[in-house]
């Protein structure tokens, strides 16, 4: 499959911004790499260097706010909590570090790390049209895993294919869906059936964007084509599913955005249907079947390379619907750890519009609004998690001393999701340490 592709000027212009949180530059290519790397240090250095007795006494504050947050009535014993600094990896406060929790959608976290860690940021997903040499009036369209592909993406694709055809003389084709780069969809061990349908998608090789109800995604995608087709002048009848046949000759291609911008959207808006697919791609891209089995254990590879300890780790899918998933704040928060020392990881994980910020952006934008909160907006970068009864928080947060700090906060077993909420914010505005 090909999905490596050149990043023209235009998608160039596009690159995240540098997280204003961020300690260190981020540049490319081997020398950069160097250059990021002995800045990295230097930041650490520098940061070190600046522990102080005021400090010290911030960090005391800390955690005796963090003890007393943590006596929240709805929290209690279904909470788990880790703060660690983050440049020099000491615990400077901790709870229950060991059990293990359903982490809800902070187990994006650990997709976008497999994703980043797999493919290159420029990667891009491209969706192309195919003329069978055999027969010229059938046409295919096939899917490249692109869940960002939209009508309107596929409208300027047909338009591209339709001038083609006419260019031959052709005015009616047959049109085929190939979405055999993944195979069958399947739903994912631990997920609800309500999920499917409303809060994901099955992962289909070849889908409209977050199409939900009535045909399959595939088909969905077909027939926008075909209806784009017919407004291009080439009539299409749409005959079902099939791989493309062999030897037939490129029309036409629709570029996605960057995997960076990808998951960038992934972390900001909780996207499920982007944390599966991505999943996928990782997999492919690491030369796998991405079936289920290959696509977790190569999450899991993945992981253990970055030194995250997958002791108690339970993955069961990209998105973290999955009731069946299992994780230790130990794990997320040296997840959260990884993402932040790699400087091309940091660069896409952490940029503005990416992982969201307290009160400003994605799913905090409404968070962080109570009294004793509001001293915290933009202080904080988190990934948010929220099922029925799991609320979860992991990311890092600027102290009022300066330091970066990494935290994760999972807690289970409460249904009363908005108490929960605003328990965990103000677990996070204490690791900020205002008022």
């Amino acid at each position: 499959m090909r999905l490596r592709t050149c990043v023209t000027a235009a998608v160039a212009a596009t690159t995240l911004s540098v997280p204003t949180l961020a300690t260190a530059p981020v540049a490319h290519g081997a020398s950069a790499a160097a250059a990021s790397t002995a800045a990295a240090t230097s930041a650490t250095t520098a940061s070190r260097a600046r522990t102080s007795p005021a400090s010290a006494t911030a960090t005391k504050a800390m955690t005796s706010r963090l003890r007393t947050g943590a006596q929240s009535r709805y929290l209690g014993s279904g909470f788990s909590g880790l703060v660690l600094d983050e440049s020099t990896g000491a615990t400077l406060w901790s709870s229950r570090t060991g059990t293990t929790r359903m982490p809800a959608s902070t187990q994006k976290v650990m997709t976008a790390i497999t994703v980043l860690s797999s493919t290159s940021p420029n990667t891009q997903l491209v969706t192309r049209s195919y003329q069978s040499s055999a027969v010229p009036t059938n046409v295919y369209l096939k899917g490249a895993g692109d869940p960002s592909l939209t009508a309107s993406k596929l409208s300027t694709l047909a338009q591209r294919t339709a001038a083609s055809l006419r260019a031959q003389g052709l005015r009616s084709v047959t049109l085929y869906a190939d979405a055999t780069v993944f195979p069958a969809p399947t739903s994912a061990t631990g997920w609800k059936r309500s999920y499917v349908g409303s809060e994901v998608q099955p992962v289909r090789g070849l889908t409209l964007a977050h199409h939900r109800g009535g045909a399959n995604g595939t088909t969905a995608a077909a027939s926008s084509f075909a209806a784009s087709l017919k407004k291009a002048g080439i009539s299409a009848r749409y005959a079902g599913a099939a791989a493309t046949s062999k030897g037939a000759n490129e029309l036409s291609a629709s570029w996605s955005a960057p995997v960076s911008s990808l998951v960038a959207h992934m972390l900001s808006v909780s996207d499920n249907d982007y944390a599966e697919y991505l999943l996928r791609v990782a997999a492919l891209e690491a030369g796998l079947r991405p079936t289920w089995t290959n696509s977790l254990a190569h999450q899991r590879a993945v992981l253990s390379r970055a030194g995250v300890p997958l002791t108690g780790y339970v993955n069961k899918d990209g998105s973290g619907l999955s009731r069946s998933n299992r994780m230790p704040v130990r794990a997320l928060v040296a997840a959260v750890d990884h993402m932040w020392d790699d400087p091309a990881m940091r660069q896409v994980t952490f940029a503005y519009g990416a992982m969201p910020r307290s009160g400003q952006t994605g799913t905090l934008r409404s968070r962080f609004k109570a009294a004793g909160q509001r001293c915290a907006v933009g202080k904080v970068m988190a990934k948010t998690g929220t099922l029925g009864d799991a609320v979860a928080l992991a990311g890092v947060a600027r102290g009022s001393d300066g330091r970066i700090r990494a935290f994760a906060f999972i807690q289970n077993g409460n249904t009363r999701t908005a108490s929960v909420r605003s328990a965990v914010d103000t677990m996070a505005t204490a690791v900020v340490g205002c008022r």
